[in-house]
């Protein structure tokens, strides 16, 4: 039986996840806590609870959303604006391998955003996009063509999600994907804090014929909530910063996956 202690950290653990998961979708149902950890209603219901004393969230029944999404939208993408030198550096090594005339999907992210900003050279350019701040930078591009997939709009992170998201791929074909993570890991593969995504993931994989995964170090080793069920030889490149280890060059490569190192400036 576990100690006191070891129930008030698991605790804490969880409503840290149940945290992040509000961050990602904007909103969140008691229904969907409970399957996702196997949990009483009213063991949620305390959780939330407890996030809303704090000021995190705003209740409401059946499920809890950000305490204030104007605010919180601002603050969380400040907050992701961290490693900005190392994901530019990505970006640009990414937009190297786009050529003129191709076909590809961007995924939602500040990473995916960093490549974004190395594009408007490139001519007759199609991007397939969840990101809604993408397709604006991109839209008044002479050259370049967008397609912004429909699905539920998750204000956090100005994406679009959900079923119609994911089958907006269907019989959609690109020639590269540039795919975004929160973690990334030799044993876990890909993950996130949200399930949501995780169907359009799989669909923007199974619409590319090559795959780039964009991620910076500091997501490397990592294991987030919610796995993306994916083999390793449909994910082709992995574009990181120097930050990574050699162990974890080592591990992923030994997966056949090539690891592309952007050095940041």
């Amino acid at each position: 039986m576990k100690s006191k202690n070891e129930q008030r950290a698991d605790m804490q653990h969880r409503r840290n996840k149940i945290l992040e998961m509000i961050k990602e979708d904007g909103t969140v149902s008691v229904k969907m806590l409970t399957d996702a950890f196997d949990l009483t209603e009213a063991t949620i219901r305390s959780d939330l609870r407890m996030l809303q004393q704090r000021g995190y969230i705003q209740r409401y029944h059946g499920g809890a959303t950000l305490l204030d999404g104007k605010q919180n939208t601002h603050a969380l993408l400040l907050a992701r604006q961290t490693q900005l030198d190392e994901k530019d550096a990505i970006g640009q090594l990414a937009a190297s391998f786009i050529e003129p005339g191709d076909t590809i999907i961007l995924d939602s992210g500040s990473t995916t955003t960093a490549i974004a900003n190395h594009l408007s050279h490139i001519k007759k350019l199609s991007v397939i996009t969840t990101s809604v701040n993408i397709a604006l930078q991109l839209g008044g591009e002479p050259e370049v063509n967008i397609q912004l997939t429909g699905g539920t709009f998750k204000f956090p992170t100005l994406s679009t999600s959900g079923e119609k998201a994911a089958n907006f791929f269907h019989n959609m074909l690109a020639e590269k994907l540039f795919l975004a993570t929160a973690c990334i890991s030799p044993r876990a593969g890909l993950s996130y804090p949200s399930e949501t995504d995780i169907k359009v993931k799989t669909a923007m994989i199974n619409s590319a014929n090559t795959v780039f995964v964009v991620a910076d170090s500091t997501k490397i080793d990592k294991v987030s909530m919610f796995a993306l069920p994916c083999d390793w030889g449909k994910l082709h490149y992995l574009i990181t910063d120097s930050g990574i280890t050699a162990g974890a060059k080592a591990a992923f490569e030994a997966l056949g996956v090539t690891v592309l190192v952007a050095q940041a400036s």
